[in-house]
Formats: C-alpha cells, sequence, structure tokens
C-alpha cells in the first residue's frame, strides 16, 4: 500500500504540531528547573526531531503543489 504525498503532508504537520507542544511543555519544565541536564538534553532532542518534521513537511508541501500526487519527478 502506498500512501499519497499528501496524506504524507498532513502526517508530517500532525507531527510538527506535537512536536511544537512538547517543545513548549519542555520549556515550561526548564523554567521549573534550569540546573537539570537532562531536561536540556530532552528539549534538544525535540527540536532536532521537530526540525526534521517541518522539513519533511515543506519537501511534501511543494510536492503537492507541483500536483506530484505519489513519489517524486
Amino acid at each position: 500500500m502506498k500512501l499519497s504525498n499528501p496524506v504524507k503532508r498532513n502526517i508530517s504537520l500532525t507531527l510538527l504540531i506535537v512536536g511544537i507542544m512538547c517543545i513548549i511543555g519542555r520549556i515550561w519544565e526548564i523554567v521549573m528547573d534550569p540546573t537539570s541536564v537532562k531536561l536540556w538534553f530532552e528539549l534538544v532532542s525535540i527540536i532536532i526531531l521537530t526540525y526534521i518534521c517541518f522539513d519533511r513537511f515543506r519537501v511534501l508541501q511543494k510536492r503537492v503543489r507541483q500536483g506530484i500526487i505519489f513519489g517524486t519527478r
């Protein structure tokens, strides 16, 4: 079963929104305990993963706008 680019784009958008909410949550935890190394590491990890989702969303958005429904050209 192949997923179309619009479906992949929507999944990436959902993961991007969840990532942004996680970043906000981690920032709040760091405000409460700024000396915790573990929280800083988690924040950096979530920022990297969220950026990957954002980049994937941008690529898929361009493909959908170009009319590429499956795969790449």
